[in-house]
């Protein structure tokens, strides 16, 4: 089967759950058989890989600063991109993860005859997180409605899509390469230790919240470190970390964006995983963690309920239902209950069993089923 792929940032240039998500695929369908290509844009200044198992076809996005004026993002046109480029492409499935390029695979159907897939692992809403110009809430009303098939990552996402575009979605987590994650039996380290892991200049990743339940864990655990890893300038870290005693912020390592290859082993050291985010529709970092033994600490709060289960981590109630969660000492009783979980005998075991729920080798032939129609 010629499979297209398409989304407006690829992997490793853009590291987001999407885009991992997207390469994740790929490779696997790559591996099935299928003849696969992806259609995405290439950041200014970066080099087009060497073409593998996945064929990438990488344009410079059709996009200058003028356009941010009239609130035209790289987003919207590459909606307009694609559907140039569909000229020359031949598929018997389109794949999309966004909508703007879902549309364009839509509205070339007729004449091209494939069967197009939007899969959106997260929702805007209309009248909240959705601009009258461009007419945000209208492209994506009409590429929801005239996809073949509506894929989603979480039934939370599945319902604001009922509620808000009136089509039913089929719930299909994203999937993750257990292989990539290797298991580890025991923390790598004698010292607990708490990894957090996203892009914190979001409030919604609960940064602030996190670092003041971390000083009020450090009571219980004096010689506990937390890690962060991903975005996260001086200028909004410097004003969080001013407001906590000197123990707490010498015991907070910001270790920056990093690479992709320095996960797996930080994920294996963690005592714990921490996710206190709102508004996460399902969590791709979570199935890493627990693919590598990690139990998880998270927010009972959108997506992320679905997919941790008694036994491999602790959900905490978020007392909010804004940006950020409020509960700061909800979060830090669930970080002391994620401790005692980390210290049981067979629960690492328990973490790697759930994670291949998420496999690959599980989610992948669901999609192929859905391709298939």
């Amino acid at each position: 089967m010629k499979i297209l792929l398409t989304h407006p940032h690829c992997w490793p240039y853009v590291r987001r759950g999407t885009e991992r998500n997207v390469d994740n695929v790929g490779r696997y369908l790559a591996g099935r058989g299928h003849e696969v290509t992806l259609l995405s844009t290439l950041p200014a200044g970066a080099e087009a890989p060497e073409n593998g198992p996945v064929k990438q076809l990488l344009r410079r996005p059709l996009w200058t600063p003028m356009l941010k004026r009239m609130h035209v993002e790289p987003e919207h046109m590459f909606g307009l991109s694609t559907f140039l480029d569909l000229k020359t492409v031949a598929a018997d499935v389109v794949h999309s993860f966004f909508y703007t390029d879902s549309l364009a695979a839509s509205r070339a159907r007729k004449k091209k005859g494939w069967r197009t897939i939007l899969q959106l692992n997260g929702i805007a809403i209309p009248g909240l997180s959705c601009r009258r110009f461009p007419p945000e809430a209208w492209l994506l009303r009409r590429a929801i409605e005239e996809a073949n098939e509506f894929v989603v990552c979480s039934a939370f996402v599945a319902g604001l899509g009922k509620q808000y575009f009136g089509r039913e979605a089929k719930v299909v987590a994203p999937p993750i390469d257990i292989e990539k994650w290797p298991f580890a039996e025991a923390s790598g380290h004698e010292q607990v230790s708490l990894l957090a892991v996203g892009d914190f200049e979001l409030p919604r990743k609960g940064l602030r919240v996190l670092l003041k339940a971390f000083e009020l864990f450090k009571e219980r655990e004096p010689d506990a470190v937390l890690r962060l890893s991903g975005r996260l300038s001086g200028e909004t870290a410097e004003p969080l970390l001013s407001a906590l005693p000197e123990g707490v912020r010498g015991s907070v390592e910001i270790l920056g964006l990093g690479q992709p290859a320095d996960l797996p082993r930080l994920y294996q050291q963690a005592s714990l995983l921490v996710l206190p985010s709102m508004w996460e529709a399902s969590g791709t970092v979570m199935f890493e963690a627990m693919a590598s033994g990690t139990p998880v600490v998270a927010t009972n709060h959108a997506g992320l309920p679905e997919f941790l289960k008694p036994g491999v981590g602790i959900l905490f109630d978020p007392q909010s239902n804004g940006e950020e969660t409020n509960n700061v000492e909800g979060l830090a009783d669930a970080l002391i209950a994620g401790l005692a979980l980390s210290r049981r005998s067979g629960v690492r075991e328990q973490c790697r069993r759930h994670a291949e729920e998420f496999s690959l080798g599980a989610i992948g032939p669901v999609l192929e089923r859905i391709y298939a129609g």
